[in-house]
């Protein structure tokens, strides 16, 4: 079986690599080819996987190329982590929207829409290349805004075999069920929304319903002494009256909408945005990976590797919640939302995990990113939701939730208008659906606003943003 990854040069890469190795003896990927347009990049982090597989016994054969069609043709699965236009797009996306005092945010809001409409044409490209090489093949989609590419393709028609993957919430319902004592692989998780914007609401231990208790539990509570279901991640962000008032745990990306002044105000107090430290702190990195190469030192290669991914784990979401100042020292204790979940966390997990339910038809129940069909009511039945799903052999089929709060139900129908009409600019190239879109993000404040958000991206991006016209 071959597996390819898009964006192959992206620092997760390797993790992703390694989690192939620790399941290559159960399951028969026999072929994974990196693919990236950044051949520079591809040579280092393709070194560092390369070291993983034969410290392994090479139980896979690694390609790497910046050949699209080759390193797509014949594969089984393509799993998508693409950039378009790198960390210094994602510079961008931030910093002209503090400009405005609205957040900035690679997958939340202006920042979100902006990386959507750059991306979607380009994985649309993609997604015709899979039709015309491998029709067969499942496309695993990771490139954020995850549910917004997702429903793009999905909406294309180009291919229906796209499923959008995300962490996150398998990483909240590790936490979640670890602080009150519940076995996660016995017990279903109600939860329901778009990708970075759900709500863990109840979780079912052998029929019986366990969150709700400890959620009422939190009344009162304060978090000078942490424990139990205050001590967890989200609760702590949120703060216990806040999710006892809810009586839901929110995904940590809701922070953005539940204290939007003070994410805004956290990042303007520090010395500099999330990706101003990614840009910074990779390209160190590859320097260091560059001179260790060069010196064909493979374990000096492992380790700054290792020594990178540990900080960017330990910094993760600390900036936009006040929680430090942005250094790593003072950021020591923190540890990464979506990367410290357990065994079955980060993003290659989940990947991994949904393509061997298709391939060995598990009839796995995980939270992924498809079409709702039903699911949520007053959510349209070919808008793409993030809500539990059985896969097997014919893909992921979304599990019922119901009604969900109308208070939710609002803030997921008004995002997912944003998403569509970031959908139709991408594709169509209007600049009145571009302006809409984020006219109507409930976290842009006026329709001036957005204009002068999208005219300075469109300024600033230049040719990423070419097929946007007036």
């Amino acid at each position: 079986m071959k597996l390819t990854i898009l964006g192959g040069a992206g620092v997760r890469t390797p993790l992703f690599v390694q989690s192939i190795i620790a399941i290559s003896e159960e399951f028969d990927i026999d072929t994974v080819c990196l693919m990236d347009i950044d051949t520079h990049r591809l040579n280092l982090i393709g070194f560092v996987a390369r070291q993983l597989v034969s410290r392994a016994g090479n139980p896979v054969a690694l390609e790497c190329t910046d050949d699209a069609r080759e390193a797509i043709s014949g594969s089984d699965f393509v799993v998508s982590a693409i950039r378009v236009g790198g960390l210094e797009g994602r510079v961008t996306d931030e910093t002209v929207a503090l400009r405005y005092g609205v957040i900035g945010q690679e997958t939340t809001g202006p920042g979100g829409i902006c990386m959507g409409m750059r991306t979607i044409p380009v994985m649309l490209q993609y997604a015709r290349i899979m039709k015309e090489l491998c029709p067969n093949a499942w496309l695993i989609n990771f490139t954020n805004p995850s549910g917004m590419i997702t429903q793009a393709i999905k909406s294309s028609g180009i291919t229906h075999r796209v499923v959008g993957v995300c962490d996150g919430p398998s990483a909240m319902f590790h936490r979640v069920a670890t602080a009150i004592g519940v076995d996660e692989s016995r017990a279903h998780f109600d939860y329901f929304g778009l990708n970075h914007l759900g709500w863990l609401r109840g979780i079912y231990a052998d029929g019986e319903e366990v969150l709700q208790g400890a959620i009422h539990g939190l009344e009162g509570e304060a978090l000078a002494a942490p424990s139990g279901l205050s001590g967890v991640e989200e609760v702590s962000v949120f703060g216990p009256d806040l999710v006892h008032s809810l009586g839901m745990i929110p995904n940590e990306y809701l922070y953005y909408y539940y204290y939007n002044r003070e994410a805004v105000e956290h990042i303007l107090r520090a010395p500099q945005t999330r990706g101003q430290f990614l840009v910074e702190s990779t390209a160190d990195m590859l320097g260091r990976l560059s001179r260790a190469i060069a010196e064909q030192d493979g374990d000096r290669a492992l380790a700054e590797y290792n020594r990178y991914i540990d900080t960017r784990r330990r910094l993760y979401m600390k900036t936009e919640t006040g929680s430090s100042s942005g250094s790593s020292s003072a950021s020591a204790d923190a540890t990464c939302a979506s990367e410290q979940a357990g065994a079955d966390s980060g993003y290659e997990r989940i990947a991994l995990g949904v393509i061997r339910a298709i391939r060995m038809n598990l009839h796995e129940v995980m939270v992924l990113n498809t079409c709702n069909l039903g699911a949520i009511g007053g959510i349209a039945h070919d808008a793409v939701v993030e809500i539990p799903c059985l896969v097997d052999a014919s893909g992921p089929r979304p599990s019922a939730v119901g009604s969900v709060p109308m208070g939710c139900l609002g803030l997921m129908q008004q995002v997912k208008e944003c998403e569509m009409l970031a959908c139709e600019a991408a594709v169509t190239g209007s600049y009145s659906a571009a302006w809409k879109a984020l006219a109507l993000h409930p976290l842009v404040p006026s329709a001036s606003v957005a204009r002068g958000i999208l005219d300075d991206y469109l300024k600033e991006h230049g040719t990423l943003l070419a097929h946007i016209r007036r």
